[in-house]
């Protein structure tokens, strides 16, 4: 499957706030995009329009920066997916623009439904772990 460029960066910002969730200061923009390697000005409009969906908050000044709204076991991959794209695959989408007898109308309608059931049903508490589990492997790689 892919996803967007923009999809993605949101996703991994969000992965490195929810990392931060417990620390009592907030992330700023700068070290957000440092440590999850995202250009600076595109995580700059990512962070506006994952504030306007209320997935995370900022505060300005010296000791601003942002915070997720909610905690991360409240945040699954499809709310911040819908923040950025719109929706995850929409079959009534598809349905509109569906082109006469498409005898695979049905199957993608399917696919649509099992990708929206699966990024709703992960949270950003279930990827931080993932996240730990991965860096805590040692590797042994040449």
């Amino acid at each position: 499957m892919r996803v967007s460029q923009k999809l993605d960066y949101a996703l991994h910002a969000m992965l490195e706030l929810a990392i931060r969730a417990d620390r009592p200061e907030s992330a700023r923009t700068a070290e957000i995009a440092r440590q999850q390697r995202i250009p600076e000005k595109f995580l700059e409009a990512i962070v506006v329009e994952l504030r306007r969906a209320g997935l995370i908050v900022s505060q300005r000044g010296p000791v601003g920066g942002h915070r997720l709204a909610r905690p991360p076991h409240e945040i699954s991959i499809g709310d911040i997916w819908r923040a950025i794209e719109g929706a995850p695959p929409d079959p009534a989408a598809r349905a509109r623009t569906k082109k006469g007898n498409d005898p695979f109308q049905d199957v993608w309608d399917e696919v649509d439904r099992a990708t929206a059931s699966v990024v709703d049903a992960i949270t950003l508490a279930e990827m931080r772990k993932r996240s730990e589990s991965r860096q805590s492997v040692p590797d042994f790689s040449i």
